[in-house]
């Protein structure tokens, strides 16, 4: 009988034991920083430009310190006082004046300036090269993909819906191409970071949506 009860506790003692530590994993999760959503990269006509492609941030394989202090970055620019009063000015209120648009659009843009730099002084440079790198590749599959493209939309100009597939043709296309690009030069441990992180998004949002969707192979 007391081998029964001391088997019995021993059991119990070892299952709250995988329960905590379960528990202490979620808090974890919960607790971590997310920047998958921070825009890293360039463009042409976008200073801070998000993902080109869903996952693209994991190529950096930021560290949790560094995953840290970009988040505490973003939360001090978002709590500014002055920053919030800019982003309370609107712009369809006829009482604003232009003067004062101007001032709030300045205000925005130096905080965001100031972010970039703080979060370009976490990054190694290493990082900084490879976002280079793969803003020079996206930049370079839209040019490859515009000019094969360029002819097309001039042959649709008077439907709009031929326009838009053509466009969702042309959005695929780039994304196909600069994909090609990136595997020219990523690493595999990078690659395997960037399809994780793409699986865990779509899962985020086809649960948002309420919607389960297939993930890409």
């Amino acid at each position: 009988m007391k081998a029964n009860l001391f088997l019995t506790s021993l059991v119990a003692g070892i299952t709250a034991l995988a329960t905590l530590g379960a528990a202490e994993k979620e808090k974890e999760k919960v607790k971590r920083p997310d920047v998958t959503d921070y825009p890293f990269w360039t463009t042409k006509k976008q200073v801070n430009a998000p993902q080109f492609v869903p996952g693209l941030n994991a190529v950096l394989q930021l560290t949790d310190a560094q995953k840290e202090e970009i988040a505490k970055a973003r939360a001090e620019m978002a709590g500014d006082e002055a920053v919030k009063a800019a982003q309370g000015i609107s712009k369809n209120d006829p009482a604003v004046t232009a003067e004062q648009r101007e001032k709030a659009h300045a205000v925005i843009e130096a905080a965001t300036t100031r972010l970039r730099d703080r979060v370009a002084a976490i990054l190694t440079p290493e990082q900084k090269a490879l976002i280079a790198k793969v803003n020079s590749a996206y930049a370079s599959a839209l040019e490859d993909i515009g000019t094969v493209y360029e002819d097309k939309f001039g042959s649709v100009k008077a439907d709009p819906a031929a326009r838009q597939r053509l466009q969702q043709e042309k959005n695929q296309d780039t994304e196909d191409q600069f994909l090609h690009k990136l595997d020219a030069f990523l690493t595999p441990g990078q690659k395997e970071a960037m399809t994780h992180a793409a699986e865990e998004e779509q899962s985020r949002n086809a649960g948002a949506a309420g919607v389960k969707k297939p993930v890409k192979p």
